[in-house]
């Protein structure tokens, strides 16, 4: 074994697996050797003038390593998103390079960010990735205003960050002509000022109905006085009305003991004077109308009360 191909391991061993061909050149390595050794499979090409040991792409982490370090690049939109537990549509792998060198990594997705900052990333597990708020504001670019809004609730109900941290970094960003900002901008301003986030898909579906009929503000994860000796919260609620409303979902009122606990706060909630309406999936992505029209019907009776 040559001292340069060993040299190579080396560098290649603790980057990730991976080398670019002006490294393997500074290392020693003859252009014609780095040939032969790309013919013979003991390194692989990943992308132009990078390379990767053979076995390196066996798990996607792996492969962002690889794209973030051969481009100079960040994980970016849907990745960042996923990365911390949030899932929303488009491809699994994407990155962002502040330059266009090159567009092209296989099975990942390459936008160019050309006002990327050094406040906008961070890492982790080794791995660079737009900060939370950052996400958000890219993620305005690629999905509706949908599911912009869903996953504006997720990024703020996992705490990750919040509506106002998203409002700052897209006021620091906005610019005329970037993509996104309008869209950003209308499903952030019904939700700062709101009292806490919703906790599931379900509810933030809910509160997606609401907010499409306006209807009035409810308030998010309020604890009502006839639930503080158990330190329970309700999902929705209009307190001024007495109204509460909450989301059955099966992954979060499917065991006995959740059912049993659930029935008990209607009760209390009936003792205290409180109307309470419960709407399942079905209910929420299906009949929407019914959806809507039971919240104003029982809105209206408040009034009549």
């Amino acid at each position: 074994m040559s001292n340069s191909w060993r040299a190579l391991l080396r560098h290649a061993v603790s980057n990730n697996g991976v080398v670019t061909r002006s490294e393997a050149l500074a290392l020693g390595m003859k252009k014609s050797t780095l040939d032969r050794k790309l013919e013979e499979g003991s390194l692989v090409k990943v992308a132009i003038s990078a390379y990767a040991l053979p076995g390196v792409f066996e798990s996607e982490r792996a492969i962002l390593r690889a794209a973030t370090r051969s481009l100079g690049a960040v994980a970016s939109h849907q990745t960042a998103a996923r990365l911390r537990g949030v899932v929303v549509p488009g491809p699994r792998l994407v990155v962002s390079v502040p330059h266009r060198r090159t567009h092209f990594f296989p099975d990942v997705a390459v936008h160019q960010l050309t006002d990327i900052r050094e406040v906008d990333v961070t890492r982790i597990g080794g791995l660079p990735i737009t900060t939370a708020a950052r996400t958000v504001v890219d993620l305005a670019a690629v999905l509706s205003l949908t599911q912009l809004g869903r996953a504006v609730d997720r990024f703020a109900s996992k705490g990750v960050t919040s509506f106002e941290t998203m409002s700052e970094v897209l006021d620091e960003l906005a610019r005329k002509g970037k993509p996104g900002v309008v869209r950003l901008r209308r499903a952030l301003e019904p939700r700062l000022g709101t009292r806490g986030s919703s906790e599931s898909d379900l509810e933030s579906r809910l509160l997606e109905l609401i907010r499409l009929a306006s209807l009035p503000e409810p308030n998010l994860q309020f604890q009502p006085r006839w639930l503080k000796h158990v330190n329970g919260r309700v999902d929705l609620s209009y307190p001024e009305a007495r109204l509460v409303i909450e989301g059955d979902s099966r992954e979060w009122h499917g065991d006995e003991l959740t059912f049993q606990a659930d029935r008990e706060r209607d009760n209390l909630a009936q003792l205290a004077g409180w109307r309470i309406l419960r709407f399942t999936w079905h209910d929420i992505t299906r009949r929407p109308e019914y959806v809507v029209s039971s919240i104003q019907r029982a809105l209206d009776l408040s009034l009549l009360a």
